[in-house]
């Protein structure tokens, strides 16, 4: 017979030990649990605050006038809105719209502003937008007859004291027309700009057409390119960085 102390250890006592033992490890095991679940709640709690209180992005997006800006706007809303449609052409844009939406849980507000035949006016009235902006989009027709125009509006603008550490996407858009020119060798034409994520300038190539046929009795487009996809992706990198 075993002996704890200065008593026997009888059966009895051998089962009381054993039923206290298992006790007091089901509680260590219980307290454990629950000390894991608050934890886990609490970090939920604190993802879900970080979330609603992400402050919201300000994008500005403009180009000259015929860039395809309404366009992509339209393919950009389809891509973050599933009830979102569009029609073909596109309405002008007058003075300025503001599209708010999410994407990546973050959410954006997206300035497009009208364009104007006169560069030193638009510049001027882009400039008026450019406060507490996130990112700046630039929209380019890749057609190379148009460039050069595009250029010496670029290399304008970037002179500009107040783009100073702005975050600038350059859209190479039409990549689909005939006579666009690559991404690559537009980057070339811009020889002003340090195209770099370091220099926060980047540039990326995008086509919003053509477009599928439309089945009988539709009059609205929810349909989006897959380059679009892609110029929103590195928008939002962008604006978040």
């Amino acid at each position: 017979m075993l002996i704890v102390g200065k008593y026997p250890l009888t059966e009895g006592r051998k089962t009381f030990l054993w039923i206290s033992c298992t006790c007091i490890g089901l509680y260590m095991a219980y307290r454990y649990w629950k000390k894991r679940k608050v934890k886990i709640i609490d970090e939920s709690f604190i993802e879900i605050f970080k979330l609603i209180n992400k402050p919201e992005k300000k994008v500005l997006l403009i180009g000259l006038k015929g860039a395809g800006k309404t366009l992509l706007m339209n393919q950009i809303n389809v891509l973050c809105d599933e009830n979102f449609s569009y029609t073909v052409p596109p309405q002008p844009t007058e003075g300025s719209i503001a599209t708010r939406l999410k994407y990546n849980k973050h959410s954006y507000t997206i300035w497009e502003i009208r364009d104007n035949q006169m560069s030193r006016e638009i510049v001027k009235y882009w400039m008026m937008f450019l406060n507490d902006v996130d990112l700046i989009v630039f929209v380019v027709d890749s057609d190379t007859h148009k460039l050069s125009a595009t250029a010496s509006l670029l290399k304008e603008l970037t002179t500009e004291p107040q783009l100073n550490n702005k975050t600038m996407l350059i859209v190479a858009n039409k990549q689909d027309c005939p006579d666009a020119l690559a991404p690559e060798n537009i980057k070339q034409l811009f020889d002003f700009i340090d195209f770099s994520p370091k220099n926060k300038v980047e540039l990326i190539g995008c086509q919003t057409e053509p477009l599928p046929c439309l089945m009988i009795g539709e009059t609205k487009y929810k349909w989006y390119h897959s380059s679009v996809a892609l110029v929103m992706e590195k928008m939002s990198s962008m604006a978040i960085s």
